[in-house]
Parts: C-alpha cells; sequence; structure tokens
C-alpha cells in the first residue's frame, strides 16, 4: 500500500492512484504524463500522420475494415430507433421543448430593448441572408442576388429583401449586389464593397 498522490488516501501498489477520480484530477494536475493524450495549447504529435504511417498498410487496413463494420452495425441500430414511433415521439418532444425555449428566450430579450436573431434549424427567421455585416455602428444583411434572365429587377428584389430581413427587428438596413456569372472578382468587386460600405442612406 503507498499513499494517493492527490488526496493521499492509501491505494493498491499496483495502482498509482486511489480511484478514477482522484485518477482524473492527477491528469489535470499535471501527475499523468501520457504522450498519446492530447492538452490544451499542446501539438499533437501524430498531427499530419496518416493511420497507414502510424501502424502499418497491413494494420490500417484491419482498423479500417472493423471500423466499417462497426458502422454497418449502427446504421441498423439507428434505422430501428428511426422506425421505433415511441423515439420519433421523444424526439418531437425534445425538439418543441427546445424551440419552446429558444423563442421564449428571444421575444423576452426582444421586449427588453435587445436585438436577437434565431438560428435554430426549426425555428430559425424568415429570412437568413447571405452574411452579416456591422459597419458604421449599423448591422447590415448582406444579399448576394446572381443575375439571371428571369429573376425580378432590381429594384423588385431589393425591395423584397429589404422586407424579409427587416420582419426579424434584427437589421437596421439591407445591401444587395447583382455579380453575373462569369464577373472578374478584382474588377467588380471593389464596386460591390463600395456600394456596402459607403453608400449613403
Amino acid at each position: 500500500m503507498h499513499l494517493c498522490p492527490v488526496c493521499h488516501g492509501p491505494a493498491e501498489d499496483s495502482r498509482r492512484f486511489c480511484s478514477r477520480a482522484c485518477y482524473g484530477r492527477g491528469y489535470k494536475l499535471g501527475l499523468v504524463v501520457n504522450s498519446g493524450n492530447f492538452k490544451p495549447g499542446a501539438v499533437s504529435p501524430n498531427k499530419g500522420r496518416t493511420l497507414e504511417s502510424w501502424v502499418g498498410e497491413e494494420r490500417a487496413r484491419e482498423i479500417k475494415a472493423r471500423m466499417s463494420m462497426n458502422s454497418r452495425g449502427k446504421a441498423v441500430h439507428l434505422r430501428r430507433l428511426n422506425e421505433d414511433p415511441d423515439v420519433l415521439a421523444k424526439r418531437l418532444k425534445s425538439r418543441q421543448f427546445h424551440d419552446q425555449v429558444v423563442m421564449w428566450l428571444a421575444a423576452e430579450l426582444r421586449k427588453s430593448g435587445a436585438r436577437v436573431f434565431v438560428l435554430s434549424e426549426y425555428v430559425k427567421e424568415k429570412r437568413i441572408p447571405d452574411a452579416i455585416i456591422f459597419e458604421r455602428g449599423k448591422l447590415i444583411a448582406l444579399e448576394v442576388e446572381t443575375e439571371k434572365q428571369w429573376k425580378p429587377s432590381h429594384t423588385s428584389t431589393e425591395e423584397r429583401l429589404s422586407r424579409l430581413n427587416t420582419s426579424a427587428g434584427f437589421f437596421d438596413l439591407t445591401k444587395v449586389v447583382f455579380p453575373s456569372l462569369g464577373d472578374s472578382l478584382q474588377m467588380v468587386g471593389p464596386v460591390f464593397l463600395s456600394k456596402i460600405r459607403f453608400d449613403k442612406d
């Protein structure tokens, strides 16, 4: 018997720590040295190496084959879960609760004057722009609309996208640029940037 280096309690001779909890604390304290474990800020010794270079081609094939078999087995299990009405009902209930919390928080924050933009998958905003810009103290929704013959006019498109983005109560304004397929960004890019950043509203 010897003393555990973390809690100083008795530990078996075959073990350095008296329990898994102390082992975990010992690892955080740097008492466990294992080159195979990752530490925050440390570069992995395996960075950039392939499985083949690490264990050899034959062993790598065995590992990959085993992983493939495990994946197939899991796929069957997941399909069964997806076909189970009880599991689906639980998922739906969980999803609805999640969305309810998101929307409640968004509504309460908006009441207090905060700007909120909801990105949750099933309750997200009516329109999500291509990019969001914070410029000159304003939140700008950036929309990129590639030119097509069948598309509405620029004015109509800008009005529609502005209306949709304004409905979230989040953006100050919407900027829309209209590139054509094949345009050189070196040529049209500066023009677009000028429209986005320096237009007077």
